[in-house]
């Protein structure tokens, strides 16, 4: 068996952080997660904070706002770069339509996706397919070498194509595709990157400069156990001043003259934000950077790894199985997919919560089976639970 650093530190602790794992046994964690207690409370003070004192942003601005500061300014450590590349969005669904309306399109431009994605990347690209007339093309999954991979990469790549846009973990199947050195493909043809890292973020360490992603978009109620919903979009320094900003709000200027109609707009990525928002919620968001941290991002990643092997190897056991995620860690992340033959995914889901009370969700879209998440913080006898159930299920197939 292998050992990890998590397994050093005090396991039942952090389980304790989440009553509701008293109800039930936990494989949804990639849908919303579950919130652990300090979060929770901390999120339920500002609301008491918001009773017992009122909207903190009129009647007390000068406390207010410097909170809002390091609260972004939090976030954006957790992600290795300047809060001024950072803009508060209400999820990655806006993130991405902001640097679509952003970038002037023309008939026969092209756009790269991955050929597994969900609405939030997927339906804007084809409704601007259908209105302005511009082409889609789907990248392949490789569950092979980062050169396989970026190979497949480059067979998508034209003369016209001027953004990919790609899951770092993919929704469905859970590929973890290798961003950096796609994102580096896609800069050496000239064109444009957008990683949605609403499954690697809390998963895995990220470092946004790293990755040299052109925008990201970030999410705070799956991986990083903060309350649903709030979201950033990260702006590379280098491409604030090529995003064009088509419909400003409040919020987005650096001042405006009621006067005389003139205005200005934020020199960093605050120009393509306008609110309102839930503040509380973004402070909730930092606040679980904390709880994150203190845990350890690597031992988190770690212990990851170590638990959806378990899972796998018991699964690929299973004769009727079939694993639809990659094997190995390096290529997948916290989300484990399969089918069993003789099963649709929504009675395999519905039968494991009625005889075993597990939480899992069913495959959506083209394929029958199930999309498993793996938090970190799951016992290995529950891993090997759900393994026994589904080779029960089987023998009844």
């Amino acid at each position: 068996m292998r050992v990890t650093r998590m397994e050093t530190t005090d396991l039942q602790r952090v389980r304790s952080d989440f009553p509701a794992l008293e109800n039930y046994t936990w494989f949804q964690n990639g849908g919303v997660s579950i919130t652990p207690r300090p979060v929770a409370e901390f999120h339920a003070g500002l609301m008491d904070e918001l009773l017992q004192r009122g909207p903190m942003h009129i009647v007390y601005p000068d406390e207010e706002y410097p909170r809002r500061e390091r609260s972004l300014v939090r976030l954006a450590e957790f992600f290795g770069v300047s809060s001024s590349t950072l803009a508060v969005m209400r999820g990655v669904s806006e993130a991405f339509l902001t640097v679509l309306r952003g970038l002037d399109w023309q008939p026969g431009d092209e756009i790269v996706v991955s050929a597994d994605e969900e609405a939030a990347l997927l339906l804007p690209v084809l409704a601007l397919r259908d209105q302005q007339g511009i082409v889609v093309r789907k990248l392949e999954l490789v569950d092979g070498s980062t050169d396989q991979q970026v190979a497949a990469l480059e067979s998508c790549l034209g003369e016209r194509t001027r953004l990919v846009a790609f899951s770092h973990v993919t929704t469905d199947l859970g590929y973890r595709l290798p961003a950096a050195e796609l994102c580096e493909t896609v800069r050496r043809h000239g064109a444009m990157s957008f990683v949605d890292m609403a499954h690697s973020c809390g998963v895995l360490p990220i470092d946004l400069a790293e990755t040299g992603c052109d925008f990201a978009g970030l999410l705070s109620y799956k991986w990083m156990y903060s309350p649903y919903a709030a979201g950033l979009l990260y702006v590379n320094p280098g491409r604030i001043g090529e995003l064009a900003v088509r419909f400003p709000g409040g919020r987005s200027e650096s001042w405006l003259d009621f006067e005389t109609d003139r205005f200005e707009l934020h020199d960093s990525a605050e120009r393509f934000q306008f609110g309102p928002w839930s503040w509380p919620l973004v402070h909730a968001w930092a606040a679980a950077c904390d709880w994150l941290t203190s845990i350890g991002p690597l031992e988190i990643s770690e212990r990851t790894g170590w638990l959806t092997d378990r899972l796998k190897q018991g699964l690929q056991s299973i004769e009727t199985v079939k694993l639809l995620t990659p094997g190995e860690f390096s290529r997948s992340a916290a989300l484990v997919s399969m089918t069993l033959a003789g099963w649709t995914g929504e009675d395999l889901a519905a039968t494991l919560r009625e005889r075993w009370n597990m939480i899992v969700k069913p495959l959506p879209h083209t394929r029958e089976g199930l999309r498993i998440s793996v938090p970190f913080f799951l016992l290995e006898e529950e891993i090997d639970r759900l393994v026994e159930a589904v080779g029960e299920l089987s023998a009844c197939s």
